[in-house]
Order: structure tokens, then sequence, then C-alpha cells
């Protein structure tokens, strides 16, 4: 019996990338768009939010993310950079990983050097962080999906 039906594949034949998977990735952007936040908005609640939680390094951790968000939107035999997508790609699990543990190991040390409070946002913050840790690990689905890469065509 096959693993997927054929709602699971898209139009090159490779497995659909699941939605929480996309959701993950850009929960993983979160720090980008609190660094960009106060430039864009009006509203000063935003504002003293972004001041809050933000800080340069914690931008770090979107790196991995930013690659894998290219990698998903260029996952398609005609891409231009088809290689590179490919290998980012086949890394996918492991930068998503890697991302998630260097925001981990960030917002603890803030704890640890009393520089950031522990409060309701950073508890969120860390609960997500183990909950997408978990998925990223167990689920097979995502393993596949990672495994999964259109080939060029002739």
């Amino acid at each position: 019996m096959p693993k997927y039906s054929f709602e699971d594949y898209n139009e090159y034949n490779i497995l659909k990338i699941p939605s929480l998977l996309i959701i993950l990735n850009l929960y993983l952007l979160k720090y980008f768009v609190i660094f960009i936040l106060p430039m864009i908005s009006k509203i000063p609640a935003a504002k003293t939010f972004a001041h809050e939680q933000f800080t340069v390094i914690l931008l770090l951790p979107t790196i991995p993310a930013i690659l894998v968000l290219v990698a998903m939107i260029q996952r398609v035999p005609e891409s231009r950079y088809v290689k590179i997508v490919k290998r980012i790609w086949e890394v996918g699990h492991w930068l998503l990983l890697s991302g998630i543990l260097l925001e981990i190991v960030i917002l603890s040390l803030y704890i640890l050097l009393d520089m950031k409070k522990l409060d309701e946002t950073l508890l969120i913050f860390l609960y997500i962080d183990f909950m997408a840790i978990i998925y990223l690990l167990k689920s097979q689905r995502v393993q596949d999906v990672f495994a999964d890469f259109p080939e060029k065509s002739i």
C-alpha cells in the first residue's frame, strides 16, 4: 500500500510541503518580522513590543529559515539555481533544527545573564521551539518531503 495518496503530490510528482512545515518556517522568521515592525508600523504598541523582544543577535536564527523559505519557493525543476536550491533543500531539515536550537541557546543565555526577563512571550516562544523540534524530528512526512526534490526536465 502506498505511503501517501495522489493528492499528496504536486504537478512535479514530488511531495507537497505540509502546511504545518510552512507555518513553522514562517514562525522561525518572527525576529525578522519583529525587526521590521517598528519601521512599517504606526501603532505605538507594536513598536514597544518590537523594542522589548528584539536584539540584533536574534536575527542569526532566522538565516536558516530564510534559506529554507527560498528553497521552498524555488523547489521546481526549472529553477535557475537548481543545484544550490537542491542542496539547501537536502539539508533544510537540519537548517531548521539548527535555527531553532540557536534561538533557544541565545534566549537561554539572555535569561541566565539577566539581559531579558522570562516573561509570557519568551515562554511561548520557547514552548513553540521545543514543539517544533519534536515535530521536525518525529514527522516522517517532513523527512520524506526534504528527501524529495524535482528532477530537472529535459
